[in-house]
């Protein structure tokens, strides 16, 4: 069995207060739940960075991203994680899997494992990336605790070893736009 591989990244660039850029849906309308500018060119940047990915990232075969509602109704009402993997999705022909947001890393994590599939893209609010990564891998332990509230650039590799029988955590950087992190 070959090893497997859940690349997480957050969702692209939201409006800041110090910042006097706005947040647009993909028509251009101002919307506070959605991308700013910067956030829309990052998603399509992105798209072209998972169509053909340097080593060690992957083309996804399948992609996750947190939804804006639950099922219950509530939730963040963020479209940003959807937005931000919809470029890709559409380059790919996926349908993103949105089945749980926000407040259900748990669900979202073991949900991620169960479907067996790798190499898997995840789309996230970064304050839950930690909780989620801790979830897929079953340990707090492997992953930061922590996303920088400034990081946009970093994708987030967990690699299952089939051989070794354990989880490894790897950061890179997305090298996308121009003022990211070095």
């Amino acid at each position: 069995m070959a090893d497997r591989l859940v690349m997480i990244i957050r969702h692209a660039e939201k409006p800041v207060p110090e910042q006097p850029e706005r947040d647009v849906d993909e028509l251009g309308q101002a919307d506070e739940k959605s991308l700013t500018v910067r956030g829309w060119q990052r998603a399509g940047a992105l798209a072209h960075l998972f169509v053909d990915p340097p080593p060690p990232l992957q083309v996804p075969v399948a992609i996750v991203a947190s939804a804006p509602i639950k099922k219950d109704g509530s939730g963040t009402r963020s479209l940003r994680p959807t937005q931000t993997v919809a470029p890709l999705a559409r380059r790919l022909q996926f349908v993103p899997d949105t089945t749980f947001s926000k407040g259900q890393e748990e669900q979202a994590g073991r949900a991620i494992i169960l479907q067996n599939l790798s190499p898997v893209l995840v789309c996230w609010q970064h304050e839950a990336i930690p909780r989620l990564s801790a979830a897929i891998v079953a340990s707090a332990a492997i992953a930061p605790t922590v996303w920088d509230d400034a990081d946009y650039d970093s994708i987030w590799l967990l690699t299952f070893s089939e051989a070794d029988l354990r989880w490894a955590f790897q950061s890179e950087n997305q090298h996308l736009l121009a003022g990211g992190r070095p």
